[in-house]
């Protein structure tokens, strides 16, 4: 690519950026909507300035936001997987592709080591489990032991249909769609699997649009399918706390 041709790609991407920051602040007199105001009716109201502001406030600078950027990147890539080794007792098998095609049976209580998307530590967990396809029974709990914070948001307690499980929180159970396996035979156990949601929104995320934009003011990254980067985490903190968006 020559140096001209370059030069029309920055230009490009930063115009694009300026136009889809838009009215980001308070219109000025005699200005009229824009197409970014039509597609985030939330850009100039009292709940997004006050997210805003806090997360100015905390990342101050286009240098931070940028960092802030390539960490969400790095835990969105950790997201994808889940995998541990067990030592307990019992036995079981688990194959799944999504909760609406899996298949297996067993019960296993026990120590597990390894990570749980982007949290890692120890945990302990006791399951029974038996079905096939959409009619999958569990009676499942899970206590965290030790290891990055954010395994604490993982403990856990269900018993009911799989498909049923209403929590929303992926902290808390594998996302549906999640494809793998898992066995425990006697004392040993091994537990792997992918998210293709998970996988999406990581790619996603790495749309170069996304962080130009925030250069240009808009704090909220476009694509964040799975509402899990800091400026999506600090809305819903604000949420919890000051009541913002009931």
């Amino acid at each position: 690519m020559g140096t001209k041709s370059f030069a029309f790609l920055v230009a490009g991407t930063m115009a694009t950026g300026a136009l889809l920051s838009g009215c980001n602040t308070p219109p000025k007199a005699g200005h009229g909507e824009t197409v970014h105001e039509e597609a985030y009716p939330l850009a100039r109201s009292a709940e997004r300035e006050e997210v805003d502001r806090q997360f100015n406030e905390i990342y101050p600078g286009a240098g931070n936001w940028t960092w802030i950027w390539f960490r969400d990147r790095w835990m969105d890539l950790w997201d994808v997987v889940e995998a541990d080794i067990a030592f307990g007792q019992g036995f079981g098998v688990n194959a799944h592709a999504t909760e609406i095609l899996q298949a297996g049976m067993g019960t296993w209580e026990g120590t597990s080591m390894g990570l749980r998307g982007r949290a890692w530590g120890m945990w302990e967990e006791s399951k029974t489990h038996r079905g096939l396809g959409p009619w999958y029974w569990i009676d499942v709990e899970r206590s965290p032991l030790w290891g990055t914070k954010n395994l604490f948001d993982h403990e856990y307690e269900y018993t009911g249909w799989d498909i049923m499980e209403e929590t929303g929180d992926k902290a808390i159970d594998q996302d549906w769609t999640s494809i793998g396996a898992s066995a425990q035979v006697l004392a040993v156990g091994a537990h792997v699997a992918a998210s293709p949601l998970e996988a999406v929104d990581f790619i996603a995320g790495l749309i170069p649009v996304g962080l130009v934009v925030n250069w240009f003011g808009v704090n909220k990254p476009i694509f964040d399918i799975m509402e899990d980067d800091t400026y999506s985490r600090l809305q819903k903190k604000l949420a919890d706390e000051q009541g913002l968006g009931e």
